[in-house]
């Protein structure tokens, strides 16, 4: 089948090498201050795990309808009005910078490049912002190719998360099975330790603590990855890709970059055989 215009463009930017040889040089920087966010606990807020999903979104709506109303309100002639939203939509923005690098941080391949390019435009429109605020001559003319800058960002942004399904949970259209199912035998699970069963053609981590079953999604909220293959301790497993913890026993979120809980089945034991079924309430 015939790509379209679109993706051939999204395609062609995503591929072009000096985005990769940046995105290994800015990671490389901001190596220091990440391990710093993740150590103090910073690096989860900016992912969003208290709000229960991605913070970064909320931050670009709030920057871009400042930006916006400040637009309409030069246009009416209320120009003291519009630089005021101009820099507080400038100040909200480091918010929605910081958040999200803290997103891409924890991306890999095209979506880091495209993710990458993202971000440098945005610092573009900002820029235009900046000037715009200072110079009240001209403050139409920046504001609005910052906006339009902004707005070809904005464009990339849901690429990455409508086409590319970033910071979205990746277990939310799972379901089922809706009926008790058998998967393994009560014995084939180590007590105090989780393994990985086959169910309808996925995984599922069954999880044993002495007599008592629990089973919750294998593949990770954030984006897919193989719990069964993370380290197991304490009752945790940790994701090998990302590092995003949950608690076996519910599938809690412990730790980000994940901003949500994994999904959680109903487990039993019946005549040694363990059985799970559909989401648990």
């Amino acid at each position: 089948m015939e790509s379209s215009l679109r993706s051939r463009l999204i395609g062609v930017l995503e591929e072009q090498p000096i985005l990769e040889r940046a995105q290994a040089r800015i990671n490389q920087l901001l190596r220091p201050v990440v391990d710093w966010a993740d150590r103090t606990g910073v690096k989860d807020v900016l992912h969003g795990r208290q709000v229960g999903h991605a913070l970064h979104p909320i931050a670009t709506d709030a920057t871009i309808g400042f930006w916006t109303s400040a637009l309409v309100l030069d246009f009416v002639g209320a120009r003291k009005s519009a630089r005021f939203l101009t820099g507080v939509g400038n100040a909200s923005a480091l918010v929605t910078a910081a958040s999200g690098v803290a997103d891409w941080t924890v991306t890999d391949g095209r979506e880091r490049r495209l993710g990458l390019l993202h971000g440098l435009m945005n610092v573009a429109g900002l820029g235009c912002q900046t000037i715009a605020l200072f110079s009240p001559r001209r403050y139409r003319s920046w504001s609005m190719a910052g906006f339009g800058i902004s707005m070809a960002a904005a464009y990339i942004g849901g690429e990455l998360v409508y086409g590319r399904a970033m910071m979205v949970n990746h277990d939310a259209w799972l379901a089922g099975p809706s009926d008790w199912k058998p998967v393994c035998r009560f014995t084939d699970v180590p007590d105090g330790l989780a393994r990985a069963v086959e169910v309808d053609g996925r995984k599922i981590l069954v999880r044993r603590a002495g007599m008592v079953v629990s089973a919750m999604e294998n593949a990770c909220a954030h984006l897919g990855g193989p719990l069964d293959e993370g380290e197991i301790a304490d009752g945790v497993v940790t994701c090998p890709w990302h590092g995003s913890q949950f608690r076996l026993s519910d599938g809690g979120l412990i730790k980000g970059p994940s901003c949500f809980p994994q999904l959680r089945l109903e487990a039993r034991v019946r005549d040694g055989i363990v059985e799970i079924r559909g989401r648990a309430a």
